[in-house]
Formats: structure tokens, sequence, C-alpha cells
């Protein structure tokens, strides 16, 4: 059998309790519908330059009010990039990516990413501080994949890694001792932020940098919870992201930030693979933890670029890492506990062992030799000679049949959804009307995915597979752009029903006895149960789509004048009529605060009988907003009376 040359070593793949319930009374509003604003931006005011012959952010104007630089952050499960671009710029070649990291290990000096590991300097006694990416060395106690741990509350699918869950250990999906998730993600983005504010320092001098607003575009997975994106946007306020005077973090899908930059450069002068309107693309955006597919139907090129969400994505948590724990699992079988009682510093991310890996799965599908020899030094003591190691050199053989063993599963699930997803495109379309598919993300560029999806391309008919140079950072570039010039989809799909607990009328043999409550003015029976789902799955919103309900609330002297009530969610195409059915997801409680002169607006009543004892009551009539497609990119809140705000509205997600 042939033999493998020593292995490349590039960076692998991207990427209270509420109070008791209170009643609302009537059905609520319907929906204010999506408004479109598909014509182009404003005029900008051009700004003046300033004459700096070396720097990369040239034509700076501090004195201008609309003046900023746009910050793109990819954290992703194993790597995280950084874009950055001056807004007075107007085009993607502008955008610079960051591609020089601290620490040993790099492929040269230059590379797209850095690692998304972070070790502790308590915890490590030859370190006098934190220590990240390429800075963690394999002898360190560290921390990898922390990101997939943000996401406890998106519920599983089939196209998910099943040994997901199994693969806590030593530094993987674990957290230190006293520290949660979003405790270890901010500690990381928190080196990330300061060595991304030394190299714009560098570029443009610290003393623009301290006048010049920042811009956050920070990438999230589609398929995460709103849980899980609020949870990325704490951390990244809490490691110094966006807390200046002036800056802001905004939150983008990474299907999303792909698809604008990967259409901006197809539609761009002189592009070789030049969509046109009515084409519809599928963007696979195939990272280290997590695989989103999105649709976008292209509606015009020309003066400016716009396309639409042209049914709900999908994904699930099946990236490149999928392939590390397939390997994993290869060798507990083949040397059991000789390779499961090494230390995480032999076997874990940014081991030797695991970098001799990953260039090896990096390169995987290149060749067609399956027959080929992959060798990785390890030391396991007491392991005998065999066909898969040799122990007078400390080398695990594998061949690349094992290697196409470790790819098949995901590779399979990536299909099936790219499979479901164009099915439910070409129904939406009416038409056979996908004709490209675009992979991005760093294992969007594995030789061996882009062949398997190839041939799937090509039994599909006329589809044309995209992969556009430099896959891993087009995430991070769509970030930064989609601040530079605004572009981001015109529609976009809901991927959740979403809607509220509404008491309403009780029905005799139907509702259950146990959810009956009673009207405190009229002495109505209710059923307390029921669900009135306002935002459906697949329906189309944008930045102004709203659930707008008119609530009803009964306010008795002396009670608090804060008022929670609980935000549901459901996946199921046919979603649950009740909060207590299967398939009804808690997404937080939203908390309201009104002060006493509110309560000078509305009606009131002299409540009669013993247990009141002519109590004065309050008859509350608001209207309860939730803004779903809001620009931050998280859930916004607003409680209006006669179109005014009414106190102040947060949200408490629920706990996993």
């Amino acid at each position: 059998m042939k033999r493998s040359p020593s292995p490349p070593r590039p960076p692998s793949y991207d990427r209270g309790l509420p109070s008791p319930p209170v009643y609302d009374i009537g059905l609520p509003s319907q929906p204010k519908p999506p408004s479109y604003d598909i014509g182009p931006p404003p005029p900008q005011t051009p700004i003046p330059a300033i004459p700096e012959a070396t720097s990369l952010l040239s034509g700076l104007s501090v004195s201008s009010d609309s003046h900023r630089i746009i910050i793109g952050v990819d954290y992703g499960t194993t790597y995280t990039g950084i874009s950055y671009v001056d807004s007075s710029k107007s085009s993607i070649n502008d955008i610079q990516v960051i591609r020089t990291y601290p620490g040993p290990g790099k492929e040269g000096d230059a590379v797209w990413k850095t690692p998304s590991r972070i070790a502790y300097s308590h915890e490590n006694a030859d370190v006098k501080s934190n220590q990240f990416g390429y800075q963690v060395l394999p002898k360190m106690i560290s921390y990898s994949w922390t990101k997939l741990l943000l996401d406890g509350k998106t519920p599983s699918t089939a196209h998910d890694d099943p040994d997901l869950a199994n693969s806590e250990g030593a530094g993987m999906l674990k957290l230190p001792a006293g520290k949660t998730a979003k405790d270890v993600a901010a500690d990381y983005l928190r080196e990330v932020c300061d060595w991304t504010m030394k190299q714009l320092a560098k570029r443009i001098s610290q003393e623009v940098l301290d006048v010049t607003p920042l811009e956050f575009w920070f990438t999230v997975p589609a398929i995460w919870s709103d849980k899980a994106k609020d949870a990325t946007r704490t951390a990244a306020r809490t490691a110094g992201f966006g807390v200046r005077p002036g800056d802001k973090i905004f939150m983008i899908p990474e299907p999303e930030a792909a698809g604008i930059a990967t259409l901006k450069s197809l539609t761009h002068d002189g592009s070789t693979t030049q969509v046109k309107p009515g084409d519809g693309i599928i963007i696979c955006d195939c990272g280290g933890g997590t695989v989103d597919i999105t649709t976008y139907k292209v509606i015009s090129t020309m003066p400016k670029l716009e396309f639409e969400e042209l049914v709900e994505g999908a994904g699930g948590k099946c990236g490149s890492t999928y392939i590390d724990r397939q390997f994993h699992q290869w060798m507990c079988d083949k040397f059991g506990a000789h390779f499961e009682n090494l230390k995480f510093e032999k076997k874990g991310p940014g081991s030797r062992f695991m970098k001799d890996f990953e260039g090896y799965k990096r390169d995987f599908g290149s060749s067609n030799d399956l027959d080929q020899v992959y060798e990785l030094a390890l030391v396991m003591s007491g392991v005998s000679s065999s066909s898969y190691y040799d122990d007078d050199e400390s080398v695990v053989k594998l061949t690349g049949h094992d290697m196409l063993g470790f790819f098949e599963p995901v590779i399979e699930k990536i299909i099936d959804l790219l499979d479901q997803q164009m099915k439910l495109a070409n129904r939406a379309a009416g038409s056979q009307s996908i004709n490209r598919i675009i992979l991005v993300g760093g294992f969007g560029d594995s030789p061996h995915l882009n062949t398997k999806v190839r041939e799937w391309c090509t039994v599909q008919g006329s589809v044309r597979l995209i992969c556009p140079e430099h896959p891993q950072a087009a995430i991070v570039r769509g970030a930064a752009l989609r601040g530079l010039e605004n572009i981001a989809p015109v529609r976009k799909r809901c991927r959740r029903h979403y809607g509220f607990q509404l008491s309403s009328k009780f029905r005799e043999g139907i509702d259950p006895d146990d959810d009956a409550t009673y009207d405190l003015w009229t002495k109505e029976k209710l059923c307390s149960t029921n669900i009135c789902w306002q935002i459906k799955k697949g329906q189309v919103i944008d930045e102004n789509t709203i659930i707008s309900s008119t609530v009803t609330k009964y306010h008795e002297e002396g009670d608090s004048l804060t008022r929670r009530k609980t935000l549901y969610s459901s996946s199921f195409e046919t979603p649950p009529q009740r909060t207590t059915e299967p398939g009804v997801e808690k997404v937080g409680t939203i908390t309201h605060i009104m002060q006493p002169y509110h309560l000078n607006r509305f009606e009131t009543k002299k409540l009669e009988g013993m247990k009141w004892k002519r109590k004065k009551s309050w008859k509350l009539q608001y209207e309860r907003e939730v803004h779903l497609g809001a620009k931050e990119g998280t859930l916004q809140f607003k409680v209006l009376c006669g179109g005014e705000e009414l106190g102040s509205t947060s949200i408490e997600y629920a706990k996993d």
C-alpha cells in the first residue's frame, strides 16, 4: 500500500420562576403586515479623506457623524474570524480580514482564523495570562467547542450528530468549575476583542480608533434558539464588544452573511458565474459544529442586489467535528483503554495527533486512491504492532477506506438536508427554480464534500455547484458587508411558530376542567392553557414584522406593577393547541414594569364582596409587541398604550 507523506498543518474546519399566570382576555390583534423597502438606499454625504498612505482604512473623517468602522465577527465552534471595513468604502473588495494572530502552530504567519480555544492562567502554572487560539499549547488545560454549549434550547433534529452529547471530555464540551458556557465564551471573546482592537489601532492609529464608532456584526447559526442568540450577544458585551459610547452590536445568521458575500461577488461586473433575477440559490454553510442551509431567490442585481428567502431554512449540529468524533470512536474501538486513558494533551483539539488528522481530513478526496495509508504519530504503551499500529515507530495507521467511513455519516446528513430543502423550494416556487448550490464555511472547502455534492447536483439536473475562493472567509466578509452596504434579504421565513397563552371561552367536553378559570369582572368560564400562535413557521417576516396583541389585564390596588408573560414557540409543522402539550417550548418570560402614574390612563372600578372590601381596581388595556425581525438580530419588546411606550419591557430566557 502507498504511504502518505507528512500531513499538511492547515487550520481545521470551521467554524426566578415567573409569577403565576395572568389571563389575557380577548383575541389578539392581527400581526402588522410586513412592509418591504426594496428601493435604493438614501444618498450619503461624501466623506472627506485624510491622507494616510500606509493605512488599510484610508479616507477617515473623525468629524463625520455617520462615519464608523464595521467589524464582522464569525465566532465559530472550532475557529473564529474577524473582518473590518471603513464605512466610507463601497466594495466587498475593501473588506479586510485579519490574518495575523498570536501563538505558534500556524501555517506561516497569515491565517484566516484562530482556534476557538482558551486556557486559563489559574489552571496553567507556566502562563501569566489567559491564552487563546494558537497560543494554547497541547499540554495546557484548555476548553474547546464551547459555542455549542450556548445552545441547549434548540430541539434535537434527525440531522444532529447522535454522539455529540457523549463527546464531553477533558477540554471538549466541558466547562471549568464555577463557570457557565456564557462565561467561557465571554472570556474567550475578551481575548479576541483585545487582539482586534490592537490590530485596528495599528492600522488606523489609537487616536482615530478612540473617536470612531464601531459597529460589530456577530454571526450565529440560523438554527439557533433565541436564547442562544441572546447568550452570544451578552457574552460579546461582557467581553468588551460594543460597550464604548456610540458602539453597537448586531447579529446576523451565518448563511445570510454567506449569501450576502457570495451573491455580491457573483453579481459583480466581470464575474464568470453571474446570477440573474429569478435564479434560486441554496447556501450550504458547513462549519465545524453546525450545518445551515438557506434558500434564496434573486429579485434583482442592478442597481442594487435584492434577494429573498424562498422557504424556511434547515440545519443540524453535524459539522466537521462530527468527523473528529467518528475518528475518536474508531480509535476507541481499535485500541480501547490504551487510547481512552491518554491525556487530553495527546489526543484532544490542538494536539499534534489531531493536527495531523486535520491535515489529512482537509485533503481527503483530492485523490481517489482509497488504499493510501495515513500515518499519525501517537505513543500508546502496551499496544502491539498490527495493521492499525506500528509499535516500533509509535504510529497509528489508517487507510482511505477508514477515512471514507469517518466522512460518510456527516456527508449523508448534509445531502439529506440539501434534498429536503430542494424539494421544499421547488414546491414553493411551483417549478424547478434552484440552479445554484453554494458551499461555504471551513468544511465547504473539503474536496470529498465537493465531490459528493457535485454528484448530487448532477442527479438534480441543471444545478451548478459553486465553492467560492476562501469559503472559510465568506461568512465573516458577508457580516461586514451587511453593515457596509445594508444588504439583507428583503423577506425572510420564520423558522418557528411564536405565540402566547391567551385565555378563551371554555369548551365543555373539549377543554380539561383543570385548565378552567373565571374572568374577574364578567365571571365567564375560560380555558387558561390555549395558545394563540400569532406568527407561523414559514411565514414571511422582515425588520418590521411584529407580534402585536391587544391585552386586557386587571390590576388591584396595592398589587405589584410588574407583569410577566411567557412567550412560547414550536418547531412542529402543525403546532400544539395548549401549553401543556409536547412540542411547546418556553422561549422566556417577558417582564413589563409600569409606574403608578401610568394607572391614570385606565378605567377604574370598586370591587364588591368580602374578598375585596371595596378594593379599587383598574382595567388595563394595551398593546404588547414582540419584534421578530429587528435589525439587532435578537427579539425586541415593547408595551404601547395610545401609541406611546408604557414602562420598560425585557425578557428572561427559559433555562435549559
